[in-house]
């Protein structure tokens, strides 16, 4: 059976009747009434902060409270390298990113020697994982956002088990030493001036 024809016609088109699918008007109902809880639950209106109580603000701040507690937890240094895959992993990260500055052996060039105990930012776990993540004033780039997490611990372990491997560059026994001796010479002075007008009085 043909639908029925409507009583309007353009250039001689003429519109037939026909009603829509169920299933499309059973999915357009269900999208108002989806619509209708999504107002009420959401914020959707500049007056309705909806009853669900989300907003972007909080949105974000607890965004980066996660962000922050991964972040913060404690990497024990040590553990990981007493592994020697992570050793190998970290030397690894070291060749390929952080010699050119410290070294191949890390002994120092543009950038500090890392392998004796005096470190300007300090040598705690913490504290090395802060350096290489957000890098330091004076050269050291932030490598977070160039290598993986786990590139940053590896690299992170093996420098914590290259440092403190030689001595401490400043030596406190040289300037106590040469002091004696500076302290002797102006002793002799008086001693040759004073024995030189003697020979000429005499």
């Amino acid at each position: 059976m043909s639908a029925p024809i409507l009583d309007h016609s353009v250039d001689g088109i003429e519109e037939l009747d026909n009603p829509l699918p169920r299933w499309w008007l059973y999915l357009f109902y269900l999208t108002i009434i989806f619509s209708a809880g999504y107002v009420v639950y959401y914020p959707s209106f500049w007056f309705w902060p909806g009853t669900s109580g989300w907003s972007q603000e909080k949105q974000w701040s607890d965004t980066k409270i996660v962000k922050t507690a991964s972040a913060a937890v404690e990497v024990s240094l040590s553990a990981l390298a007493a592994k020697p895959e992570v050793l190998d992993a970290g030397k690894k990260v070291f060749m390929s990113t952080c010699a050119s500055c410290h070294g191949n052996n890390a002994e120092g060039k543009i950038g500090p020697c890392l392998t004796d105990s005096t470190w300007k930012y300090g040598n705690e776990d913490k504290v090395i994982l802060e350096t290489i993540s957000k890098g330091r004033p004076g050269g050291m780039p932030a490598w977070g956002t160039f290598l993986k997490p786990d590139q940053i611990t590896s690299v992170a372990a093996y420098i914590h088990s290259i440092g403190n491997t030689t001595a401490t560059p400043a030596n406190a026994t040289t300037p106590a030493a040469a002091t004696p001796a500076a302290a002797a010479t102006p002793t002799a002075t008086p001693a040759a001036t004073t024995a030189t007008p003697i020979e000429e009085s005499k």
